[in-house]
């Protein structure tokens, strides 16, 4: 059991009313009782945390509130069970530089003024604290896979405010912090962190892998590390949901889905209707779906053309995947290898999550923290279709998957070195492998 640390007692900061903190208890609480993805002793330790939380409302604050309960969702270990990291960070404060996972590091890909020389830097540790040790403890924000942790850990290591509320050392308005440059030079900065900002863009780690848009309410002065006149065709037009381009030097046609469902102006059964017409037309021997930065949406929307596209083609069938395939995009996955196994090629990184998870539901909001609950009431097996469960989702017991991984036949993450170059990693193992 986790006890309120004694720092934060009496520690001025923003409160919620009596009131307002029983009525988000009470949702929380319904939450608990309906989300089907805890374990047992997970759901056990859950609530003798939530007591002593409770037990202690008269003294303790609100960041402190929202990050136990966001621990205590977190417990369920499962990706669609999470409270959302974006909507949090509005709330927290945050340094000016922006960080994504790459290859197993933290990287600036996109920096504010004075920080902008830090762009493509690596971090290596934070008040002395070695980014090992961060990593591990900003997990416990986040509940799934690795790989689906780290997409949200830089929400908090960009936040000297969570990181004292989650250690209980360091300053909540700064902080030093440690990075390893591109020519080997290690270099440490004191860094002020800007207030939080209802009005912050909250979008997530993948966004500053694409250079070309500025955000709204961002303001002037931030740089990418990638200009948009480098980078490849996938962090291309990120405005655009669903692309296509014939790649003659692969005998190949490319596929990027960027989610699995319809975006205004762009409803996804047009665009897959568009898709097979091409492949008809111009019979490519290979093709190539990117779902690489694909956090899902319905998986009824590309069933069928997963099941159908190997068909398509003669030859070779790749998809490339990363943590940041998701959801209904790891449905899309499933059916795809299922459907021609010898014939399909995963190439890339590790989906964002298990063959077996939870999701399927209603997300809970907080009226007065503001804190917005992913909950997960249905099974996925995509291990065994659902053959041992009566509580799976309708649609993949109606339609099964079966697989025995989906881990990649090909590794190809995407490197800080191969981004900086404006390479596209996944697309060159896809060519060394027609070679």
């Amino acid at each position: 059991m986790v006890a309120v640390p004694l720092f934060l007692l009496q520690e001025p900061v923003p409160r919620l009313t009596p009131e307002q903190y029983r009525e988000d208890l009470v949702a929380f609480r319904g939450f608990l009782a309906t989300d089907k993805s805890y374990a047992t002793a997970s759901r056990a330790q859950a609530e003798q945390r939530l007591t002593v939380l409770e037990r202690a409302l008269d003294t303790v604050g609100l960041p402190w509130f929202e990050i136990e309960l966001t621990r205590l969702v977190a417990l369920a270990d499962n990706g669609h069970t999470n409270a959302q990291a974006a909507a949090r960070s509005a709330r927290f404060n945050r340094i000016p530089l922006r960080l994504t996972p790459l290859g197993g590091g933290f990287f600036v890909l996109r920096a504010h003024g004075a920080y902008a020389d830090l762009l493509g830097a690596r971090l290596v540790a934070i008040d002395g604290r070695p980014v090992a040790d961060l990593r591990r403890m900003v997990h416990t924000l986040t509940g799934g896979a690795e790989g689906w942790r780290d997409r949200f850990a830089p929400y908090a290591l960009e936040s000297p405010q969570q990181l004292r509320l989650l250690s209980g050392t360091g300053e909540a308005n700064s902080g030093t912090y440690r990075f390893a440059l591109a020519n080997g030079r290690t270099v440490d900065r004191r860094i002020v962190a800007d207030p939080a900002d209802a009005t912050r863009p909250r979008n997530g780690t993948a966004r500053w892998m694409y250079p070309d848009v500025a955000l709204p309410n961002e303001g002037d002065g931030w740089r990418s590390l990638l200009t948009a006149d480098r980078a490849p065709w996938a962090l291309q037009d990120i405005t655009t949901p669903f692309r296509w381009r014939d790649a003659p030097e692969l005998q190949a046609l490319v596929i990027e889905l960027r989610q699995n469902t319809n975006a205004q102006g762009h409803p996804i059964a047009a665009f897959l209707t568009e898709v097979e017409g091409e492949l008809q037309r111009r019979q490519p021997r290979n093709v190539v779906l990117d779902m690489r930065i694909n956090g899902g949406g319905d998986l009824n929307t590309t069933r069928d053309f997963m099941k159908k596209l190997p068909s398509l083609v003669p030859g070779r069938v790749f998809v490339l995947t990363s943590p940041y395939t998701f959801s209904a995009a790891i449905s899309s996955v499933g059916y795809l290898e299922q459907s021609a196994p010898e014939r399909v090629t995963i190439v890339g990184e590790g989906v964002g999550d298990r063959l077996e998870f939870w999701a399927e539901g209603a997300p809970v909001t907080l009226s007065g923290s503001g804190m917005v609950i992913g909950r997960a009431k249905e099974r996925h097996d995509y291990l065994n279709g659902c053959k041992t469960y009566t509580d799976c989702h309708g649609s993949v017991v109606r339609n099964p998957i079966s697989v025995k991984s989906l881990a990649p036949g090909i590794a190809a993450p995407w490197t800080i070195e191969a981004y900086r170059a404006g390479r596209d990693p996944g697309m060159e193992a896809v060519a060394a492998a027609l070679r």
